[in-house]
């Protein structure tokens, strides 16, 4: 019955003609007016870099410019001019503006992409490093540096644009209009032929492409927990546990080399809101606060630095398949730890099956790494994803801090609000998470 009541009370508050009624009165379930969450977006998502589309191969373009070109162009633009009364002039005309159509369509094409160094400068500072790694990983496996392929396309623009415009020239002085067709079609050959030519460049520029549409897509207006720790400690086995995330899973150092999302279902205590939660896997950190990071301790260090987080820091207890001592982990844990004094937080030593009685035995080491660890954090949860102990715990609790989270998250929804009925929201609306994070 309690149960039917709160699905009842849900649907009811879900109904947009029903949350104006309680919107920030509070006087039902308390003065945080939790009840009054919307799903339209107010902090927004990082995802301005997937707003440039995808380019399409030489080949493609080609055919596709041909088929337009076929059917006269956009809106019939390219057609025969038969109001002009000189045959001459009238197929000079044409041909001149087939050349000029064909130089903007593949102009326009390449224009379009060629905005990323913009778009990019104009990224949220935690989606320009995931850019910025997304790059790095693609350039390790073979591919070739995203500014030089910007710089040829760039390249291929101008060689396109100065042929074009210097056929389109000579035919509109063509002696005669049977001359003037016979170059224009000469010309459209030869600017295809030159889109060809660029084939590698642009299947290079496609597959770095594909790489930037790889990087993770965070919801700002979502409650997002961390987790945290030091390389192959056990974070991404632990995230596939307790949540939709697939990250994978290697037993080896770095094999975390992205942020990895998912996702999990929470309810919110005092309200009838089931929130979806945002559970985030993040490359393993080598050093602290103020050390000599790389692009993966950057994202990881991001993630905490730009956007409203709770963290989940794991331990390792036997430092074997680990970068990191067990000293080295304690001290990046103080260390994170004292730059976020006021970040929901929670403590997890892992792989606790290693100090469990075998057959062979059991790990001493495992077993006094888990003892000093428990001195240390008496609240931290003893987990061990290969035999699910712990896990249920692990569970519950990473849920208590997403309920923290959903209403740091509904305060930062509410001052945006206030900032964007007072005209005062001129920023975009993915600073605000960064601007606002001493909240967390």
């Amino acid at each position: 019955d309690r149960f039917m009541s709160v699905q009842e009370a849900f649907r009811w508050l879900s109904d947009p003609s029903q949350r104006t009624v309680y919107d920030g009165i509070g006087s039902k379930f308390g003065k945080d007016a939790l009840y009054d969450f919307t799903d339209d977006p107010i902090l927004g998502k990082l995802s301005e870099v997937t707003a440039i589309g995808k380019v399409m191969h030489a080949s493609h373009m080609v055919n596709k410019c041909r088929r337009e070109l076929a059917r006269g162009g956009k809106d019939q633009a390219v057609r025969i001019d038969y109001n002009q009364k000189d045959k001459r002039n009238r197929f000079r005309k044409w041909g001149a503006e087939r050349i000029s159509w064909v130089r903007d369509f593949f102009g326009a094409e390449l224009r379009r992409v060629l905005d990323y160094p913009r778009v990019i400068k104009e990224l949220h500072p935690f989606e320009r490093l995931s850019v910025e790694l997304s790059l790095h990983c693609h350039m390790q496996e073979g591919g070739l540096a995203f500014g030089k392929l910007m710089g040829a396309l760039k390249t291929l623009r101008a060689k396109v644009t100065e042929e074009g415009s210097m056929r389109a020239y000579h035919v509109k002085r063509a002696e005669r209009g049977r001359d003037a067709t016979l170059m224009a079609d000469a010309a459209i050959e030869e600017l295809y032929n030159i889109m060809l030519a660029h084939e590698p460049v642009i299947q290079q520029f496609s597959e770095a492409q594909y790489c930037i549409f790889q990087t993770p897509c965070i919801d700002l207006d979502k409650p997002t927990v961390v987790f945290v720790g030091a390389p192959n400690v056990g974070k991404s086995s632990l995230v596939r546990s307790i949540s939709t995330g697939r990250p994978e899973v290697k037993n080896e150092v770095f094999t975390t080399k992205r942020l990895t999302v998912g996702h999990i279902w929470h309810f919110v205590r005092g309200t009838p809101l089931l929130v979806q939660g945002q559970i985030v896997d993040s490359p393993g950190l080598r050093v602290g606060i103020g050390g000599n990071h790389n692009l993966f301790d950057q994202l990881t260090m991001g993630s905490l630095q730009h956007l409203p987080t709770a963290v989940v820091f794991v331990f390792d207890p036997l430092s074997w398949y680990t970068l990191l001592t067990l000293d080295e982990q304690i001290e990046l844990r103080e260390s994170l730890r004292n730059q976020f004094p006021k970040r929901p937080w929670l403590d997890v030593i892992t792989k606790v099956d290693l100090a469990e009685e075998t057959d062979l035995g059991c790990d001493e080491d495992a077993i006094k790494g888990i003892e000093r660890l428990s001195a240390l954090y008496p609240e931290a949860i003893k987990v061990s994803a290969l035999e699910g102990t712990g896990l249920a715990e692990l569970n519950m609790e990473v849920r208590r801090l997403l309920e923290e989270m959903t209403r740091v998250v509904r305060q930062l929804q509410r001052a945006k609000i206030r900032q964007m009925r007072l005209g005062m929201a001129r920023e975009p609306v993915t600073k605000e998470a960064l601007s606002m994070r001493e909240l967390v």
